[in-house]
């Protein structure tokens, strides 16, 4: 027995092994006892932290002095070192506490949980530095569901792997081949990742597609068209065209194809001219015919300024206008315009539809004797309504306020929107300034102003363009309303004079941010003016300008509020009334007859204009004379004999329903023809402009000859219709 326990407690090598009771006194911790490998409480914490030594650096660092300090207590034996040991011994069977002091803070303010999950986690924290009630069982759903869906992309990528492996190219192919399956994570690779593995990328069944492509691909329509349209050049859409067809496997043979820039050349001049002709063809004049006109000087081929004039048509049918020309003119008088107009409307067949004019009311337009509409009545030899454009009248007003309040100015852009775009950066967009109407004179009808704004802003849910949206925007915050879409403010944009939407938008920024522009308090209150009279006069007469048949009833209401505003501010609404006095465009005899078919016109308003124009007799002379508004004018006390213009020069419809009831209106055939002409008419010039903006673009781009120019723009103007955006379910229309 002696000699099988020395046998035991010897190795190998002759060296003694310890017994367990010398290992037990060897590895006993002092006060603690013997390691142990969970941790809770206090004294498991320094079991753990001695038994497991790799695993310090997970133990707080508090474990490593208490260490420390038993080792040094071993060798004192003082009345003080006997307290501290009482004291730590009494603390062993408390818990080791390492979790964050604010924990229960942090799970409060948590605005993902709600609060019954708050509670569960807020119960559960506090049971676990307690008596460890709560514990876990059963399997977890929500892992089990993770885990599951991880192993069903494994396998189907997997399945991937294989099919790709079995489209790999063999090793003949003439092409070098790009490895699909190197994009594809392995099977390896996917288990080494975490439940938030990510599923591959998708790839096509094979890297290459068949097509057949035509030995004469320049001659195809959508690659000429589209290469007119974005101003490609013949070098360009050759080369384009060659990288294309080289990019394939095998490359293609370049001499297989009729591609050169001279095939390139002439096939689109080719197909310009077809796309021209077949447009001129396939046109219908609208029945009810409006022209747009408008011009301007830019830069011809060789870099000289010059004349252009673009010229189109609107009406049922053409709602947002068809190109006519853009023709270059030798000047910009009233009478040059007139033939140039009258040109174009001759060479497309439709002067017999025209019934209306739509321009800018500029001087070389508008003049009594030698304006262009003047002449261009003499030239069509007929009587033709006059709309002068409503955007551009808007902005004629604007324009007024603004030299009222802050002065004239010749500079291309306002240096207080300069200032403004400098320092948008720096500003803290949280902290604006919003009008408070309280303290002004007439503060009651202000107050009615302002709620019937906020009031049809906020049912306003379509939008021509996104400044129109942004202005809107603006004025419903500076009035202290949240837009639908919440409080943002978008980035500055464009702020010269030709901008229509600029003032706007710039004025009513730069009072919302006035106190952190450090700007004068003289500056201070003229922007507050400017604000007001923007956010509750101009913001919605501009919104609400393009309807045509409410067009007389908006510009009366907006000369009303005028002649009440000047109790308000009187500068500000003399200047303004200066201007739109002379722009009665729609109050006019011959235009207010519009407005019967509003639905903002009450039933016994639209009677009375009715029953007026019913006992007045027909004349011959429509010409125009001086019109003055009064606070007290209604629309029916502008009817007058004028007023038959519609009816007797357009033959737009029959008069019997004007002596029905106005219940009965809809009912009548005669009526509706109206209605309908009224929604056809288009009031503003914005589609002549966009026709300069064409003929700037495409001007010397893509070709000097100017019947080819002519033809490209009828081109663009087509492909732009059929293909409004580049995505790739708009591509698939070519």
């Amino acid at each position: 027995m002696e000699e099988s326990e020395s046998q035991s407690g010897e190795n190998a090598k002759g060296t003694v092994r310890p017994t367990s009771s010398t290992t037990r006194s060897a590895t006993e911790i002092y006060l603690v006892g013997q390691p142990a490998s969970n941790s809770e409480k206090r004294t498991h914490v320094l079991e753990f932290s001695s038994h497991q030594d790799y695993l310090r650096e997970g133990v707080p660092g508090e474990a490593d002095k208490v260490m420390g300090a038993l080792e040094k207590s071993t060798k004192k034996s003082g009345r003080a070192a006997k307290d501290k040991v009482e004291n730590f011994k009494s603390q062993l069977d408390l818990l080791w506490d390492i979790g964050a002091p604010d924990a229960v803070e942090d799970i409060e303010k948590n605005r993902l949980l709600t609060p019954a999950d708050k509670q569960q986690d807020i119960a559960f924290y506090q049971d676990q530095r307690g008596e460890r009630k709560a514990f876990m069982s059963g399997n977890d759903k929500i892992f089990a569901a993770k885990k599951r869906k991880q192993e069903e992309r494994v396998e189907k990528q997997r399945s991937k792997q294989g099919r790709f492996a079995a489209c790999e190219p063999s090793s003949s192919d003439s092409r070098p081949q790009t490895s699909v399956v190197a994009d594809t994570p392995t099977e390896v690779e996917m288990e080494k990742k975490d439940t938030a593995i990510q599923p591959g990328r998708y790839t096509s069944k094979h890297p290459y597609v068949t097509v057949q492509l035509p030995r004469r691909i320049l001659q195809e329509p959508a690659l000429k068209e589209l290469a007119d349209r974005l101003r490609i050049s013949n070098n360009e859409i050759v080369s384009v065209v060659a990288a294309v067809l080289r990019s394939a496997n095998p490359p293609g043979d370049l001499s297989e194809f009729r591609i050169s820039r001279e095939t390139a050349r002439r096939a689109r001049a080719s197909h310009r001219r077809q796309v021209a002709a077949a447009q001129r063809e396939a046109f219908t004049p609208p029945p009810h015919a409006v022209v747009h006109w408008d011009g301007k000087l830019v830069k011809n081929v060789v870099g000289e300024e010059e004349h252009r004039q673009a010229i189109f048509i609107s009406g049922r049918g053409h709602e947002e206008g068809k190109l006519l020309a853009v023709l270059p003119v030798k000047d910009g008088t009233g009478l040059t315009q007139a033939r140039a107009t009258a040109r174009a409307i001759e060479d497309w067949s439709c002067a017999s539809n025209v019934k209306a004019l739509c321009f800018d009311t500029t001087s070389s337009n508008t003049g009594r004797v030698q304006g262009a509409v003047v002449h261009l009545q003499a030239l069509l030899e007929k009587q033709l309504l006059r709309l002068g454009c409503r955007h551009h009248v808007m902005e004629l007003v604007v324009r007024a306020a603004a030299s009222n309040i802050f002065g004239k100015t010749s500079a291309p852009t306002d240096p207080l929107f300069q200032t403004l775009k400098k320092r948008w950066s720096q500003l803290d967009h949280s902290q604006y300034l919003r009008l408070d109407i309280a303290n002004l004179p007439e503060s009651d009808w202000l107050s009615h102003l302002r709620h019937r704004t906020v009031s049809y802003l906020l049912t306003v849910t379509e939008w021509a363009r996104e400044d129109y949206r942004e202005a809107a925007e603006l004025t419903l915050l500076v009035l202290g309303v949240n837009p639908p879409r919440g409080t943002h403010f978008l980035r500055l944009g464009a702020c010269h004079h030709a901008r229509w939407m600029a003032k706007i938008i710039y004025y009513l920024k730069i009072y919302m941010f006035s106190h952190q522009l450090e700007l004068s308090s003289d500056l201070c209150v003229k922007l507050q003016r400017m604000a007001i009279f923007v956010s509750l006069l101009y913001t919605p007469a501009w919104l609400k300008s393009p309807v045509a048949e409410d067009a007389p009833v908006n510009d009366l209401q907006l000369h009303h509020e005028l002649l009440r505003y000047r109790a308000v501010d009187c500068e500000v609404a003399d200047a303004v009334l200066a201007v739109a006095s002379r722009h009665l465009w729609y109050l006019r005899p011959q235009t207010i007859v519009l407005s019967l078919c509003s639905e903002k016109l009450s039933a016994a308003e639209k009677k009375e204009m009715a029953t007026k124009l019913s006992c007045l007799e027909e004349t011959n002379d429509y010409a125009n004379d001086n019109l003055v508004i009064q606070q007290t004018t209604r629309l029916s006390d502008l009817i007058d004999e004028r007023s038959w213009m519609i009816f007797k020069e357009h033959h737009v419809c029959g008069t019997a329903w004007l002596m029905s009831p106005v219940e009965d209106w809809e009912k009548n055939e005669e009526f509706m023809k109206l209605k309908d002409f009224s929604r056809s008419l288009k009031v503003t010039n914005d589609v002549a402009e966009r026709g300069i903006k064409l003929m700037q673009d495409f001007i010397g781009s893509v070709t000097k000859d100017e019947q080819q120019l002519q033809d490209v723009m009828q081109l663009v103007e087509k492909h732009r219709k059929q293909m409004s955006g580049f995505s790739k379910s708009a591509l698939m229309q070519l």
